[in-house]
């Protein structure tokens, strides 16, 4: 029976998901038929499969026994493609595999999930499209980068999910997963510096991982970057031009942080995000020019993706900010309000940004809550400035302070006239 709870018009748009996550699946493999042996589902197949477990889905309600003997005719299909092909002398599984996954994804989409069919499809075309990279990749590694490899799936998926989720110390201010976050988080912007410049090139894979960074934690990424200047001084200044575009990335966070909080704040804190963003971009666009000595002709041969010490060194400091923060804003009052946005900034502003913005009792007027934001941005500002200077290298530091130093000079003109 069919679903009644599904509207027409919902159940069209799963439907549409589900055929076009299909077809670009299909897309690809009748792309790779060119260059091997022809597959046994092309460009029509697969929609046809992603459609074929959507409707069922849709037409018992949910991922049930209908869509159960789907999964078990495409099944039937795959096996019987294989045993075909392998007899040829053709042993790969990729497009039987592929197919077996398309199914699974009409399913999602049919269930309703459709953010995670869309992100399963487009994985999925990512990863058929890049083979020769990703089976060049592993043979590229070294064993130390392999070791690194391993090290950082053993701080992400061991030691962090084992890690007790609760509030202990001082005021509930330390979460034992929280902390250890910060040290996977270092390590993984690293790692993912480290592959984007292995597939990207030097330079585009920096600036690539260099925003994705700021997405999560432009403090992170900072630390990430200057230990990595180290290893390669003599290309600091693209690295440092990474960092200053995850900081960069940070001032548009806030801005989409205030905007869902506190629309109304949004106003008078534009002035600073503007500022600060126009003139780290200018210093930006300044070192971004020619290298001299030929810096982009081959990027950085950089063997150790991550160093773990000095991300959990990292993670100490934040604890230990976190404490200050805590005590500041429990024990000083209104004084501790503006003292918890100076030393927040010293690790992240999303905390202290979405407090103020939800004046969480604190009875705040708009445009003190929005310099005080700026006062948190900037704090933050100054402290990437310092883990520069402390992690990374002469050139490095150098950098940094013209970017940093810009964007800090901008918003502090914006918030002595304009807020």
């Amino acid at each position: 029976m069919f679903d009644s709870i599904v509207s027409t018009n919902e159940a069209l748009i799963r439907l549409l998901v589900a055929g076009l996550l299909g077809g670009l699946i299909g897309l690809e493999r009748e792309r790779s038929a060119a260059e091997g042996p022809p597959p046994f589902a092309g460009v029509r197949t697969f929609p046809l499969f992603a459609l074929l477990g959507a409707g069922l889905t849709l037409a018992s309600g949910g991922a049930g026994v209908l869509a159960a003997v789907g999964l078990l005719a495409v099944a039937g299909l795959v096996v019987a493609s294989y045993l075909r092909s392998s007899h040829a002398g053709d042993i790969g599984t990729t497009t039987e595999m592929a197919a077996l996954a398309t199914y699974a994804v009409g399913v999602m989409a049919g269930a309703g999930a459709l953010l995670a069919a869309g992100a399963t499809g487009i994985a999925m075309a990512i990863l058929l499209v890049a083979k020769e990279r990703l089976e060049a990749f592993p043979r590229a590694l070294s064993r130390e980068e392999l070791s690194a490899a391993l090290t950082l799936a053993a701080i992400a998926a061991v030691i962090w999910p084992a890690l007790p989720d609760v509030q202990v110390g001082p005021w509930g201010v330390w979460n034992p997963r929280g902390l250890w976050a910060m040290v996977v988080l270092v390590c993984g912007l690293s790692f993912v510096a480290f592959v984007a410049m292995r597939f990207l090139g030097h330079r585009r894979g920096l600036y690539v991982s260099g925003m994705l960074g700021g997405l999560v934690s432009s403090t992170a990424a900072t630390v990430s970057f200057a230990t990595r200047s180290v290893e390669a001084a003599a290309h600091s200044t693209a690295l440092a031009i990474a960092a200053g575009l995850a900081c960069l990335v940070m001032l548009v966070r806030v801005s989409i942080l205030v905007a869902v909080a506190n629309p109304a704040l949004l106003w008078p804190l534009a002035p600073f995000l503007g500022a600060s963003l126009i003139a780290g971009g200018a210093a930006i666009i300044a070192l971004a020019g020619p290298a001299p000595g030929g810096e982009g002709a081959e990027g950085p041969r950089v063997t150790n993706p991550f160093r773990l010490m000095q991300a959990i060194k990292f993670a100490l400091i934040y604890a230990a900010v976190l404490l200050v923060v805590g005590a500041a804003w429990r024990l000083l009052g209104t004084w501790g309000v503006m003292a918890a946005a100076v030393v927040a900034g010293f690790t992240d502003v999303d905390a202290i940004t979405l407090s103020l913005a939800r004046d969480g009792g604190t009875g705040l007027a708009s445009h003190r809550a929005a310099a005080m934001i700026a006062v948190a941005a900037l704090s933050n500002t100054a402290a990437k400035a310092a883990y520069a200077a402390w992690l990374g290298s002469a050139d490095f530091r150098r950098a940094m302070l013209i970017v940093l130093g810009s964007a800090f000079g901008g918003g502090v003109l914006a918030l002595l006239f304009a807020i």
